[in-house]
Formats: structure tokens, sequence, C-alpha cells
């Protein structure tokens, strides 16, 4: 299980690399600079699965679940997103040094 949370914060910590460049090359495109939303990265990447995540969440969970919880996420730039919890999963499993007492 170790392994795999590792793996998960390394596919988490390039995924936000990636986020982390693309944002240089859409300003030069556009001429300003600004992280993606996580969003708008959803939307862009599969927008069906994110308007089926809001239908299944709003109608058999609760509406405001939607709108106090993950419309906040959803706005927070998508950088923020991958990257603390990558820093976080790579912090947790990371390999330690035994120190030997003798």
């Amino acid at each position: 299980m170790m392994w795999f949370l590792r793996a998960l914060g390394w596919v988490l910590l390039f995924a936000s690399i990636a986020v982390l460049v693309d944002g240089p090359i859409t300003a030069l495109q556009t001429g300003s600079f600004r992280l993606a939303a996580t969003g708008e990265l959803w939307y862009r990447l599969d927008a069906g699965s994110l308007n089926l995540l809001q239908s299944v969440i709003q109608r058999y969970i609760s509406v405001w679940v939607w709108d106090s919880i993950f419309v906040p996420l959803l706005l927070t730039p998508a950088l923020v997103v991958l990257f603390v919890p990558a820093f976080l999963l790579l912090l947790l499993t990371r390999k330690r040094k035994r120190q030997r007492i003798f």
C-alpha cells in the first residue's frame, strides 16, 4: 500500500509540474498570465465526468455540499490542488534511514 501512495504522490507531482509549465505557455499565447482553475482543467480533460459529478452530488447528496465544498475546490488553482496532496503523500511515505544505536 505504501508504494501505491508514493507512486500516486509522484504522479500528482508530475501533473502539478505540467500545470505549472502550461501557465507560461498560455501566457505567451494570450498575453496575460493566470493559473488554470481546477474546474477549468477538469472541463478541458473530460467535461462529461464533471457534469456527471455535479448532477450526482446535487441530486443524491446535497446541493449544499456541491455549493460549499466542490465549487470552491474547483475554483482553486489546479497547481495547488495537485501539489499539496503530492507533497503530503511524498512526505508521509518517504523512505527513512535506519539509525544505528551502536
